[in-house]
């Protein structure tokens, strides 16, 4: 049941992350789907090597997490010159 649920949620993330029309947005929408898919794969996977995988790609998406907050944080910073 909460393999469907989490499935569910990356579904849902997937569309809104196409519908998203602010960066910002989008990237949190992928960093989330990326928790999410870390997860399914720790659920499917009933071995000790799909244990490292779904370790892995959570570590792998940590760092990407972090970039993306890095990126956000530079949005913010950045200063935009408007052409008239």
């Amino acid at each position: 049941m909460i393999e469907e649920i989490i499935g569910l949620i990356i579904i849902i993330l997937a569309i809104r992350t196409l519908v998203a029309k602010n960066k910002a947005e989008r990237m949190l929408y992928v960093n989330t789907i990326d928790f999410a898919v870390s997860a399914l794969i720790a659920l499917f996977i009933d071995s000790p090597f799909g244990l490292i995988v779904a370790i892995t790609f959570f570590i792998t998406s940590t760092v990407s997490s972090n970039a993306i907050a890095y990126t956000l944080n530079r949005l913010d910073n950045e200063i935009i010159l408007d052409e008239d």
